[in-house]
């Protein structure tokens, strides 16, 4: 040690400074390194499992590229993205009324849990159940690909069919102090899931249009036209004239 040229040097305490510098900024380069690669990413197994339901269900293809059905994804906000793509591709709204349609999809922006039970008709029972087994069936593909997804809880918490009676009612016209005797839902969130549902409207008739699937969106105007009357979308008596 005592022989090394670094002894002689003027500048040794400047090198000395340097070389700590050096280094210091190596340990920061490696673990920047680390922080972004494939084993140190905590979310890797569950992102990778995402990937393969939208492989899966044909959102995307084995290149990653964005299809038809997974477009069609892009446009559903009001509800659970997969559910609704699924309904769509399913036809699950062609035979029914614009009516039946509308209440059913009030299953996805509905936001209460605990409810009274909805009398329902059998064309709308039967929807319910196929829609409710299309959940279903998507949570346990999740499952199968390790996401952390209860299939009953999954198909619970994001569908809701506690105003489907209530929507349809009023969407064939009936007063809204009739249907507000057909639940124990307060009236200011009977407001507020028709106000959504007529957004929800809006997405699906565009999803529709991508699609190719004319009378849907047909469908979709006439339901929205249902929907959009009266009390329910009277203009804010707290901020009319201002």
């Amino acid at each position: 040690m005592s022989q090394n040229p670094c002894h002689g040097c003027i500048k040794l305490e400047e090198h000395i400074k340097l070389a700590k510098e050096m280094k210091n900024h190596k340990e920061e380069v490696n673990a920047l390194q680390f922080q972004i690669s494939d084993d140190a990413l905590q979310q890797m197994p569950d992102f990778q499992g995402r990937i393969d339901v939208l492989k899966e269900i044909g959102c995307i293809d084995e290149d990653l590229v964005v299809q038809m059905k997974g477009r069609v994804a892009c446009e559903m906000n009001s509800g659970e993205e997969l559910i609704c793509t699924e309904c769509l591709f399913e036809n699950q709204l062609d035979d029914l009324e614009p009516e039946e349609a509308v209440a059913l999809m009030s299953a996805f922006v509905f936001q209460q849990k605990n409810t009274s039970d909805p009398s329902l008709t059998p064309t709308l029972t039967n929807a319910r159940n196929r829609l409710y087994n299309t959940a279903i069936r998507l949570g346990e593909l999740q499952a199968h690909f390790n996401l952390p997804i209860n299939p009953q809880e999954y198909a619970q918490e994001n569908l809701k069919f506690g105003l489907v009676e209530v929507v349809y009612e009023w969407a064939k016209g009936t007063p809204f102090a009739d249907i507000c005797e057909l639940t124990d839902v307060p009236e200011g969130l009977i407001v507020r899931t028709i106000v959504r549902l007529d957004e929800t409207c809006r997405e699906f008739k565009n999803a529709a249009a991508i699609m190719g699937n004319s009378a849907l969106c047909k469908k979709m105007e006439i339901a929205s036209n249902a929907i959009k009357r009266d009390i329910v979308f009277a203009a804010s008596l707290y901020i009319t004239g201002v």
